[in-house]
């Protein structure tokens, strides 16, 4: 017998439906978390990276370098399994990143990472959806100037008559553009990147900039000898310094418990401070 209109439509919709619920439960199963076992007998470590993030990581797949992307090796090889890299862009807020990166899975579909680095250990993020563990170094907001332009002045209020340079929408730029009754508002200079914010410093063209050490001196790398480094007095910054770390989802504890050791391994033997040597950065170890 003919089907009516009525009769199709209402297939056409049981068949799209299903589709949709099988769809929502082949990501779900794309998004779960390894446990260690899993991990292991899978014979790789899925690290994800923040993309554009140097002296962290830099590249594209294939020509991926940094400290991070060494850090994901020499972590894997101390696990037993071989790495594969996971590129995340940097989000709204961390929380989006470790939705993304961990526990969910882009919004278009795709895999999670196993573990994710460089992530503030704050135990107010992750939803509740992912431990974050292992903090293995301390990142400092710093100003690095040229004394020839400032004459070695090292406070802040030195801006009132030089150019700062910060990168736009960091915690610098909201910092510097309220400071001081907003004194300074008119010498702050935006850029994209840290980096392109010290090379405007080695061209002169600004007197300092503010931004993590971390990324100060990896743009600076072998010219740090001509600047001065410090972390300044910033009275009404709320955070000065932090310690990135580690994030797994929160059902693969066993594994955030290896990695943890290996961590630790690696901050007691001087494997890490070796990593931020090679990048030409200055280690500080996390206090526990």
């Amino acid at each position: 017998m003919p089907l009516n209109m009525w009769e199709i439509s209402q297939m056409r919709e049981t068949r799209a439906v299903a589709v949709l619920c099988l769809l929502i439960v082949s990501l779900a199963s794309m998004a779960e978390a390894r446990p260690l076992a899993a991990v292991q007998a899978s014979g790789s470590l899925r690290v994800a990276v923040y993309q554009d993030f140097p002296p962290f990581a830099e590249g594209q797949h294939g020509d991926l370098r940094g400290l991070d992307v060494d850090l994901g090796a020499a972590i894997a090889e101390r696990l037993g399994v071989k790495v594969d890299y996971m590129v995340v862009n940097a989000g709204q807020n961390v929380d989006a990143d470790l939705r993304n990166a961990i526990w969910r899975g882009p919004i278009v579909g795709g895999a999670v990472a196993d573990l994710m680095l460089h992530v503030p250990v704050d135990p107010r993020l992750g939803d509740g959806k992912v431990v974050i563990f292992a903090p293995y170094y301390v990142e400092r907001v710093v100003v690095v100037t040229d004394p020839a332009q400032t004459g070695g002045d090292t406070l802040l209020d030195a801006f009132k008559d030089h150019k700062v340079a910060v990168e736009g929408d960091s915690l610098a730029d909201l910092y510097l553009m309220g400071a001081f009754g907003g004194e300074l508002r008119e010498n702050v200079v935006h850029f994209l990147t840290v980096k392109e914010a010290v090379e405007a410093l080695q061209r002169g063209e600004v007197a300092g900039v503010m931004a993590q050490r971390s990324e100060i001196e990896g743009a600076l790398k072998d010219e740090r000898g001509q600047y001065r480094i410090a972390a300044m007095p910033t009275p009404g910054l709320l955070i000065s310094s932090w310690r990135p770390g580690m994030a797994v989802k929160e059902d693969a504890r066993d594994l955030a418990d290896a990695l943890e050791t290996i961590a630790d391994t690696m901050i007691r033997d001087g494997s890490l401070a070796a990593l931020f040597a090679k990048y030409g950065l200055t280690y500080a170890p996390p206090q526990k």
